[in-house]
């Protein structure tokens, strides 16, 4: 089955879409099914063979996933819809409940999004780091206010955007080996698993590769919140990297140039299109992680639509992020740097200060990041 188009072209990638499509939910909602059940048999709760029928089970296809998801608001949850796709056994989804499901089938797609958004950012770091090198002595007005300040170079504006998102690239990774397996049962105590509860949690985590937890965090969402966080930082930059390229598109005459889109009106105007998408989505993905970073805390042992909005707005954040570092990467792969036209901007008889030291401390630094110039 194909996953429905986005809401509006280009505030997403197709890459961000495949992982978070209906069938890519349900099939990591599956995965947990079956990795759970072989947990079972790996600290003896469960007999190997039965558990070993219950995930095999989880490893059918399922014919209509979107029936699956829309089943939600039907029957109260979609893992009742989904295991009565999958058949009867007695270890499946045994000692879980719905959150379980749900939470660790996200950590899954998101472990999947971040790696697109990584190498998405390295993207943008390598062409960072090629301008860093390349212009490291070209003279370049700096602002301040939006006003010209004093000359510098442009390697080191470029060093600097590099720099900051080198920050995150490294955030990117330690995000990804910190998502964490969510296994509690109907008031996350596991109570169904008895003393083995820490060893199930841990087989689980281990099929998974996730980190296990000494508790489950249903109600403490601090763990999505950090996900969110660490993917709205690169998008910050990315976006700033994006305005400052306008700004500097926008002088008479221009600095830099990119790849143009046109307009229906004025046929010489060059707008720069990739920055422009990048500043949108950027807006795009700040509402979506509102939604999740601003919702109510969840009440007791459950939250009540609080933890359902994450269902619908940890895929906007992560669908106009990858739009932003992919608008972005694009704007600086096109970028055309005119030396004669920033060195207009600085008057006579000064001289560009920068600090070439540290740019090259910034592109050495990507360099044992990435591996390789």
């Amino acid at each position: 089955m194909t996953s429905p188009p986005p809401l509006y072209p280009g505030f997403s990638t197709p890459d961000i879409d495949r992982i978070w499509s209906a069938e890519s939910r349900v099939g990591a909602m599956l995965r947990f099914e079956e990795a759970l059940a072989l947990a079972l048999a790996d600290v003896g709760v469960a007999p190997r063979e039965e558990a070993e029928e219950a995930a095999e089970a989880c490893r059918r296809p399922v014919e209509d996933p979107e029936a699956i998801l829309q089943a939600t608001w039907e029957r109260g949850t979609p893992v009742v819809a989904l295991l009565e796709e999958v058949g009867e056994s007695r270890w499946l989804h045994f000692g879980a409940t719905t959150q379980d499901t749900v939470d660790t089938a996200h950590m899954l797609l998101a472990r999947q999004s971040l790696v697109v958004l990584e190498e998405q950012t390295t993207r943008m770091c390598r062409r960072l780091a090629e301008l860093a090198a390349a212009h490291r002595d070209q003279a370049h007005m700096a602002r301040t206010f939006l006003q010209p300040a004093r000359p510098t170079t442009f390697g080191q504006r470029a060093a600097g955007w590099l720099e900051t998102l080198l920050d995150h690239l490294e955030g990117i990774r330690r995000t990804r080996q910190s998502l964490a397996v969510q296994l509690g049962g109907p008031v996350g105590d596991r109570s169904a698993y008895g003393a083995a509860a820490p060893d199930v949690a841990a087989a689980l985590a281990r099929r998974l590769e996730l980190e296990a937890t000494l508790v489950a965090w249903h109600s403490d969402r601090s763990r999505i919140w950090s996900l969110v966080e660490a993917v709205a930082a690169p998008v910050r930059s990315a976006a700033k990297v994006a305005q400052d390229l306008a700004l500097l598109a926008s002088t008479e005459p221009p600095e830099v140039t990119m790849r143009a889109g046109g307009s229906s009106s004025m046929a010489e105007k060059q707008n720069p299109i990739d920055a422009m998408r990048a500043l949108a989505a950027a807006e795009a993905c700040r509402g979506a992680a509102v939604m999740i970073t601003g919702a109510t805390p969840a009440e007791l042992d459950r939250g009540l639509g609080s933890w359902h909005i994450e269902w619908f707005a940890l895929p906007l954040v992560f669908g106009t992020a990858s739009a932003v570092l992919e608008a972005t990467a694009d704007a600086l792969e096109s970028l055309q740097v005119d030396i004669a036209a920033m060195g207009t901007r600085v008057p006579p008889g000064e001289e560009a200060t920068g600090d070439g030291a540290g740019v090259q401390a910034v592109i050495g630094r990507f360099e044992r990041l990435v591996g390789g110039p």
